[in-house]
């Protein structure tokens, strides 16, 4: 478990502040992951469910009690908000977190739902992504507020209500109120990222004849195009099953987990009626090629890195099976090439569908707002702060003029989306530093 550990002299001035408010905001943790903020159906006054909905009602109580100026838009996104005495402008400065949640699954160790405590570390779901840096933000601005801090722009933290699903809150945001001139998500990694790689999701199709595969022919797991799969069950035209079991990790860290579909594959590669096929194209394009190093698609850059390929799912629909992946690729890339790549490798009969994209996103890494957040991060932690590009994907897709910053330290991979998800209580207390001192910088530009 990496990240730093140790108290830098420019921390200690805020050790003591820490210490006195540590129950209070232990207590406003716990409130947030009591909400199993996964979305739901949509409901009156909650577009994305009633859960993700109540956090943001819980959220907002929280700011308030915090003194700060509270606001909701499209029952989607709210806000916390301090505004100087200083400040002469209404071009605000905007933190952005979420409080919606992926599912729990299974495998913890620990009750997802509600905030466990030890000695180094919270776990929870959304300890790490996002309740917990979103709190952070929102307790350093409280702490601006209290010290009467003369700002020269208003500052609001936000908390969306949908990254998780699509980002959906963040329209419905900008519908009603201005963008921020500048500001950052603390939903990704230290130090500041200025450049997210893009995402393509896809479908390959395949035919089958179910007369020949019978009745019996079944696939069963848990699947979600955010994670590699980690547990699958294929039921043979016999009727016999076998399970099989993988390691999950992010699906943007699929070299972190091993897929089980690379084992359900490989045991499948003699099934009639095209099942068998696909299988065997599987185990030959896809299986343990992160890099899509066997799908001709093996694209990369010296500042984004190679492309990464998820294969998250395989369903039956009707007369066909359906092979769902997902890839991450570098900046200098584009979705054409790889879809014209991988079209190139199927044989006639299978189809290639997008399902979804998100293009890349790149800012100038050399902007004033992106090198103050590198000078902050490297005041505190005595360690280079120069930017940096990501495989993740957060809100600086959809909100002009936000780029992430933090929550995660160098080390720091593959801990969100899983069971037991951590977040050390040093790196919380760290990270609630670098907040109060980067909104410092942002709001006086």
């Amino acid at each position: 478990m990496g990240g730093p550990t140790s108290v830098k002299p420019l921390e200690q001035k805020f050790e003591q502040r820490l210490d006195r408010d540590w129950p209070a905001i232990t207590a406003a943790l716990r409130r947030l992951i009591a909400v199993p903020s996964v979305e739901g159906p949509a409901a009156p006054s909650a577009p994305f469910g009633v859960n993700p909905r109540q956090a943001l009602t819980t959220g907002l109580e929280i700011a308030q009690e915090a003194g700060l100026t509270t606001g909701l838009a499209g029952d989607a996104v709210g806000w916390g908000e301090y505004r100087s005495p200083a400040a002469a402008t209404d071009d605000y400065v905007g933190i952005v977190g979420h409080l919606d949640v992926v599912a729990a699954g299974s495998g913890w160790h620990t009750p997802p739902f509600e905030l466990t405590i030890t000695p180094t570390q919270f776990l929870g779901r959304g300890v790490l992504d996002n309740k917990g840096p979103w709190l952070s933000a929102l307790w350093a601005l409280r702490w601006l507020a209290e010290d009467g801090a003369p700002l020269k722009r208003p500052v609001r933290v936000l908390a969306g209500s949908n990254e998780e699903s699509g980002s959906q809150d963040i329209p419905k945001y900008l519908a009603e109120q201005p963008a921020p001139i500048w500001g950052y998500t603390p939903d990704g990694k230290y130090p500041v990222v200025y450049g997210e790689r893009g995402i393509l999701r896809g479908a390959i199709t395949w035919p089958i004849d179910t007369a020949v595969l019978g009745p019996q022919f079944a696939i069963s797991g848990e699947f979600s195009p955010a994670i590699v799969p980690d547990r699958a069950a294929l039921t043979f035209p016999d009727g016999h099953q076998e399970h099989f079991h993988g390691k999950k990790a992010p699906s943007n860290a699929p070299e972190l987990g091993d897929n089980v579909l690379d084992h359900l594959t490989a045991a499948g590669t003699q099934l009639p009626g095209g099942a068998g096929d696909l299988f065997q194209w599987y185990q030959a394009h896809f299986a343990g090629a992160f890099a899509g190093e066997h799908a001709n698609i093996r694209f990369t850059d010296p500042v984004s890195g190679a492309l990464q390929l998820t294969p998250y799912r395989i369903a039956l629909s009707g007369d066909h099976l359906t092979l769902a992946f997902s890839i991450r690729y570098p900046l200098n890339t584009t979705e054409d090439e790889i879809v014209s790549n991988l079209r190139g490798l199927l044989p006639a009969g299978a189809a290639l569908t997008v399902t979804s994209r998100m293009a890349p996103v790149k800012h100038d890494p050399h902007s004033p707002f992106i090198q103050a957040l590198a000078k902050v991060y490297t005041d505190i932690t005595g360690t280079d702060g120069s930017p940096v590009t990501t495989t993740g994907a957060t809100y600086a897709r959809s909100m002009p003029n936000i780029v992430a910053f933090g929550p995660s330290f160098p080390g720091q991979k593959g801990i969100a989306h899983k069971e037991d998800e951590w977040l050390n209580i040093s790196d919380f207390r760290r990270m609630l530093v670098i907040n109060y001192l980067s909104i410092q910088a942002l709001a006086n530009l």
